[in-house]
């Protein structure tokens, strides 16, 4: 029966020869002189595959086996513990169970298939006693995320390639606002998986700006013969950081919010920003303090916090701050 659980090898039907190999050192290890013929039946190849495996273990890594023309078997002429093959940590198998579990955020896009077999080779090519410790990781580590948003596999695996490709697309663009869809041209520069959702970042001809897309509101994605360079100053990095969330624009603003006592340890213990700075106030609030491009995206996030929060720069946002607030206390008037 093999070690690996079904759900670990999702997409393998065949086993690997790493682990018809690691197979064959453990019936080794129990002595008993097996063959080829025995492994073949155990492991459902044919003998020519179970020869050939064990001349490469012998011949290419250096392992002492022997055939016993008396027992008609073959047999290690001196201890080994373990096979030579992927020396790993307790810190490195944690992140491979991490990044196992992980897998749940791609499901439904095209790259969830070839995640999984990636993983599932590394972890076939793991001793029997890692693999177990593998599989009691992944029932202990779970990740949860927030809502996703149904993106067309079509539609990620096109801009995903014209972005490989840098070539430039067409794609029909509805906003929840819009009731019919409009044409965008753009240059697909970064894809980002942002809680969940699934954006594009590219330049758009028509506004000749970089502009952010929601991908699960694209469909009908053209690539065209058409190819483009994204320019030197355009870095994904900067222009995500520079955002709350994931959209932006020009501009650079420094943003101050005030929170009160009540949950000024969870401020703290949190990082919501990566140009971020914390400061505990003589009153018992925090003030959080860090630099958007567009500080417009932060009205609503305040305003999520209810009375705990306080606005305090830029000041010409507050008045957007209050007349959300308004709008919200008309609707219990």
């Amino acid at each position: 029966m093999s070690y690996m659980s079904e759900a670990t090898r999702i997409h393998s039907l065949k086993r690997p020869a790493i682990e018809r190999m690691l197979r064959i050192h453990q019936a080794l290890k129990r002595g008993g002189h097996p063959n080829c013929t025995k492994l073949s039946r155990e492991l459902e190849v044919s003998t020519k595959t179970i020869s050939r495996d064990i001349d490469f273990m012998r011949d290419r890594m250096q392992m002492p086996i022997e055939y016993d023309a008396v027992k008609h078997g073959y047999y290690y002429t001196r201890e080994v513990e373990s096979m030579p093959t992927i020396d790993i940590s307790e810190g490195e198998l944690l992140a491979l169970s991490i990044a196992q579990k992980s897998l749940d955020l791609y499901k439904g896009t095209p790259f969830e298939k070839p995640l999984s077999n990636a993983i599932n080779k590394l972890a076939a090519s793991l001793p029997l006693n890692i693999t177990s410790n593998l599989e009691q990781l992944s029932e202990t580590i779970s990740f949860h995320h927030g809502s996703q948003s149904n993106v067309d596999e079509s539609v990620l695996k096109a801009i995903t390639q014209a972005a490989i490709e840098k070539k430039t697309i067409s794609f029909d663009y509805k906003k929840p606002s819009q009731d019919h869809p409009t044409q965008r041209n753009l240059a697909p520069y970064h894809i980002a998986n942002y809680i969940g959702k699934w954006y594009l970042i590219g330049h758009d001809f028509d506004r000749n700006a970089v502009r952010t897309f929601l991908l699960s509101r694209a469909e009908k994605v053209i690539t065209n013969k058409a190819k483009f360079s994204i320019p030197d100053d355009f870095s994904a990095n900067e222009y995500l950081w520079n955002s709350f969330g994931i959209h932006t624009a020009q501009g650079n603003t420094e943003v101050i919010i005030d929170f009160s006592p009540s949950i000024a340890g969870y401020i703290q213990e949190n990082n919501w920003h990566p140009t971020q700075q914390i400061e505990r106030l003589a009153n018992g609030w925090v003030r959080l303090t860090f630099h958007l491009e567009r500080p417009q995206d932060i009205v609503q996030w305040v305003i999520s916090w209810g009375e705990q929060a306080k606005l305090i720069k830029p000041q010409n946002l507050q008045k957007d701050v209050t007349a959300a607030a308004k709008r919200i206390l008309a609707h219990y008037a």
